[in-house]
């Protein structure tokens, strides 16, 4: 197994790669970190995923799993470059690095050339301002089996690195798509799919509705919801409360209304 080693922060390689984790917004999907093996694994197995280049410590590459994943790394072609433990923790947001990280970029879905497994299933993200909770709803995502996460105007991006974290590694499963209200809305009529709103005001509780059909159901902003625009051209669906919370966090109202979805589709 090759690699390199470097000892300086002061090293191009590391300074590139602290560039990027510092003005991520700049680079976006197209160069951004990622830690820890169960995301380089998540990674390594997409087809979707470049990974540029890895950066390990002695430590990590000491023990058996560590071994197998640089050799399963080193396979590709990536570049991998031996550090230490301090140098690799100024790449690292977490406060107990696990020894590995990396610098990846994602190709970003086209939404004209989206494919369906099935009948359609669209999860939209209007607004959602906490990384976490965007992360969150990507892995329920992925996990309920939808076809694409569409990101609309006003949400956080989902390759900030708590968001990636929040995703658990769905993010490299599941299509992402970024598109705009009105070309989206467009998008909805010409493949007749009907779009859905969760919405706290809405009379119609979830269970009332019929998700056999092509569906995307929008979750919105954390304190506002979903936009007047959208929910002007959605059917708004509720959750009931019966106990005397006053409502559900967003990512845990989004994983209530995907797995409606899954019962009715598979009949349970």
């Amino acid at each position: 197994m090759k690699f390199i080693e470097i000892t300086s922060s002061a090293n191009p390689i590391i300074k590139e790669a602290l560039k990027i984790k510092e003005k991520h917004a700049r680079y976006r999907y197209e160069a951004f970190l990622i830690e820890g093996p169960h995301l380089m694994e998540m990674a390594a197995a997409s087809p979707d995923v470049e990974i540029k280049r890895v950066f390990f410590t002695e430590k990590f590459s000491a023990n058996k799993e560590g071994q197998r994943l640089l050799r399963q790394l080193s396979k590709k072609e990536v570049q991998l470059v031996e550090t230490s433990g301090h140098i690799l923790s100024k790449l690292t947001d977490t406060e107990t690095p696990q020894g590995i990280v990396a610098i990846v970029s994602c190709k970003i879905a086209d939404l004209d050339k989206l494919s369906f497994k099935g009948t359609p299933f669209l999860v939209v993200c209007d607004g959602i301002q906490d990384p976490g909770n965007l992360g969150t709803i990507i892995r329920a995502s992925d996990a309920a089996g939808a076809d694409v996460v569409v990101i609309l105007p006003g949400t956080c991006d989902a390759f900030m690195s708590k968001a990636i974290r929040a995703t658990a590694g769905s993010l490299f499963n599941i299509p992402i798509v970024y598109s705009e209200q009105e070309g989206f809305f467009n998008y909805l009529d010409l493949k007749n799919i009907t779009l859905y709103a969760a919405d706290v005001h809405a009379q119609t509780p979830i269970y009332e509705f019929n998700f056999k059909q092509p569906v995307a159901i929008a979750f919105g902003n954390e304190a506002h919801g979903v936009s007047k625009v959208l929910l002007k051209r959605a059917k708004g669906l509720k959750i009931p409360i019966v106990g005397k919370a006053e409502s559900l966090n967003v990512a845990m109202a989004a994983s209530v209304c995907l797995y409606e979805v899954v019962r009715q589709r598979l009949r349970i």
